[in-house]
């Protein structure tokens, strides 16, 4: 058995840049759920970023008793790590058992375990999705951590079969820490005046919407599902409004254009940046969700719908189906055909979406930050004792 209470030393680099994003959300959450759940594990957190130290990294900062935060450009952070292999973390957070880089980059130790986070390898199977300077920055980043890392933290079970098949990276070296969601925070009715002043702050009034909640980028698919959302349109009958969450991206001027091209300015609002209780608000009050995204390491979004109890369109691709179950209509993201049946379906769950939401709020109950948390400090245990992963 592992020494009790190991030393960690994390790095949370990836907490620094705001608001929040999806790696963010998971990353605050998870490491908030570990140190309630482990308080005799002696933790430091290291974190670096051009900006100030953030609120979200204070907090956790002070719930595991120790950290230092560097105002220091992230690109020349990665640069000392990937080719000069230092500092070594220990400088800033003094000895540990385990380093573990909580965002693909591998923090330099001489003598700890050295675990990495792996979110997603959308940047090598999605070409186009992601700038290529990010792109080679990121492929540099993960090859580095291949070489040197003793271990592997993967959110889905898919991104786990990505790291093996395009990294060879052997499969009982990556442990799976899945997301979770706040099902209370979610399936909980917002108050009734939060809820009507985001609904006129959008203009959606009475009227019924489906919600994508995501940045405006590439990888979301978003141009497709406008194609497909104006072929349902064009049918006739009743169509819900369609809301686009979320803030400006890269490349996000051909979602502008789609929309102008296919006649939907007055059928599409684009909310940009939504505080979290406007996005739970908006969440709730939605006909349904539509994330027919090209790949996600995880997809959060689906899982918050699901807690709140709102039907799901989603991709049949990468880790979506290992979130939604059955209890989501699943398309295929390449093909417009194919969500336009799909958001039909949405449109024929909404007769009776009682059986479909309830499926998917007893599936949401199971994804739990206490449990994301123990599946961690079994795989801190395994790395500490050599024991592979199931």
């Amino acid at each position: 058995m592992p020494q009790s209470p190991y030393r960690l030393a994390l790095d949370l680099s990836c907490l620094a840049p705001q608001p929040l994003s999806g790696v963010g959300y998971y990353t605050h959450h998870l490491f908030e759920a570990f140190f309630r759940t482990h308080p005799d594990v002696a933790a430091a957190i290291f974190s670096s970023a051009a900006q100030a130290c953030p609120a979200v990294l204070r907090d956790l900062r002070r719930a595991s008793g120790r950290g230092v935060h560097l105002r220091f450009p992230t690109r020349a952070r990665l640069a000392l790590w990937t080719r000069l292999n230092g500092p070594a973390i220990h400088w800033f957070t003094g000895p540990a058992d385990i380093v573990h880089g909580c965002f693909h980059a591998l923090p330099p130790s001489r003598r700890a375990k050295r675990i990495v986070t792996v979110f997603d390898l959308s940047a090598q199977r999605r070409e186009g999705t992601h700038r290529p300077e990010d792109s080679r920055l990121d492929r540099q980043v993960l090859a580095h951590a291949v070489r040197g890392a003793d271990a592997f933290i993967a959110i889905s079970a898919s991104c786990k079969a990505d790291l093996v098949e395009l990294y060879g990276v052997p499969p009982e070296r990556v442990f799976i820490v899945h997301g979770g969601v706040d099902y209370s925070l979610f399936a909980t009715p917002v108050d009734a005046d939060v809820r009507d002043a985001a609904l006129r702050k959008f203009d959606l009034g009475g009227a019924p919407y489906w919600i994508h909640l995501g940045t405006l980028e590439p990888r979301k698919n978003l141009p497709r599902l406008l194609e497909a959302y104006a072929a349902v349109r064009a049918e006739g009958g009743s169509v819900p409004l369609l809301v686009l969450a979320g803030k400006a991206g890269w490349m996000y001027e051909p979602v502008h254009a789609a929309i102008e091209r296919l006649g939907l300015r007055t059928h599409v609002r684009i909310t940009g940046y939504l505080e979290r209780s406007e996005a739970i608000a908006l969440l709730q009050a939605a006909a349904g969700c539509v994330y027919p995204s090209l790949y996600e390491g995880f997809g959060l979004p689906v899982l918050e719908a699901m807690a709140a109890g709102t039907p799901v369109l989603t991709s049949n691709v990468s880790s979506l189906p290992e979130v939604a179950g059955d209890t989501a209509l699943l398309v295929d993201p390449e093909s417009v055909d194919g969500i336009a049946e799909g958001l039909r379906g949405l449109i024929a769950i909404a007769q009776a979406p009682g059986p479909v939401c309830e499926r998917a709020r007893d599936r949401a109950r199971t994804f739990t930050w206490e449990s994301s948390a123990q599946a961690l400090a079994a795989a801190y245990e395994a790395v500490l004792t050599g024991a592979g992963a199931p």
